[in-house]
């Protein structure tokens, strides 16, 4: 099962997945993406692909996933947590109810198809998850504060359950990619921070197969590239108030981003 699987890295997932031999059960919002998707899966793969579409910025929609799923006897043994969007700004002019759905995305449907899915994934061991975090969740941003913070709970989120259902024959992992090339607003964004962003950037399908690989060896925290893996690791050896210092005048492009201007499908730092 795969979130936010019509564009981007959630695409890129499901053709990796298929490609492997996997059947696909695709969640994403209702959109003609959807239906696309399922259709070049079905011409290129012999594997059986079922989607459903909804919002799952919605308070009960990781429920009606869930039952969608017991109504058409779905077993899941594979749960990819990757649907999720970012914006970037001074956090002081941020849109509340942006910031909301944000949080809803990133965290709320995370948290609760994980809740749903955790006994079936038993059933079906050995299973697993991954969940789709980022760079920033050890760099946080600032420009991207909302942002930063969700992907900050789903790394510590992945790494604490992996600990509960290590004996449980669920493998849980997290991926921490950097730049990503999934849209056109991301590459707006990679062209303002000129050669040092193209250094980080990555293409969907090179994270989805790298990530993959690395989950089915049961690899627990994965930063796809050397560059990134570089830069995390450095990261983490500089003292807080100096990271941040240097991160800020780095970031400080975003700052007068309007919200409406940049809304992501998914991580690009």
């Amino acid at each position: 099962m795969i979130t936010g699987a019509s564009q981007g890295i959630g695409m890129a997932f499901a053709l990796e997945c298929a490609q492997r031999g996997m059947n696909l059960f695709l969640v994403a919002l209702p959109d003609p993406h959807l239906p696309e998707v399922e259709s070049i899966i079905k011409r290129k793969f012999k594997v059986d692909v079922i989607t459903f579409g909804i919002d799952l910025t919605h308070p009960d929609a990781a429920r009606k996933v869930y039952e969608y799923a017991l109504d058409n006897y779905i077993q899941v043994n594979f749960l990819i947590n990757n649907a999720g969007f970012g914006t970037s700004g001074l956090f002081e002019t941020s849109k509340l109810d942006v910031n909301s759905r944000m949080i809803m995305l990133n965290v709320m449907a995370m948290v609760g198809l994980t809740r749903f899915f955790i006994p079936d994934l038993k059933k079906n061991r050995p299973s697993y998850i991954l969940n789709v975090s980022s760079m920033e969740a050890t760099l946080p941003l600032p420009y991207k504060t909302v942002y930063t913070g969700t992907k900050s709970f789903i790394y510590s989120f992945s790494l604490a359950l992996r600990e509960e259902v290590r004996n449980d024959g669920i493998r849980v992992s997290v991926v921490c990619p950097g730049s990503v090339m999934t849209n056109e607003e991301g590459f707006k964004r990679i062209q303002a921070h000129g050669a040092r962003a193209k250094l980080l950037v990555k293409m969907p399908d090179y994270i989805a197969e790298r990530t993959i690989s690395a989950v089915l060896k049961g690899k627990v925290e994965i930063i796809p590239g050397f560059i990134p893996r570089a830069l995390v690791k450095l990261g983490k050896g500089f003292p807080t108030l100096l990271k941040m210092r240097i991160l800020e005048k780095i970031f400080r492009v975003y700052r007068d981003h309007k919200t409406e201007e940049i809304v992501e499908e998914i991580v690009s730092p």
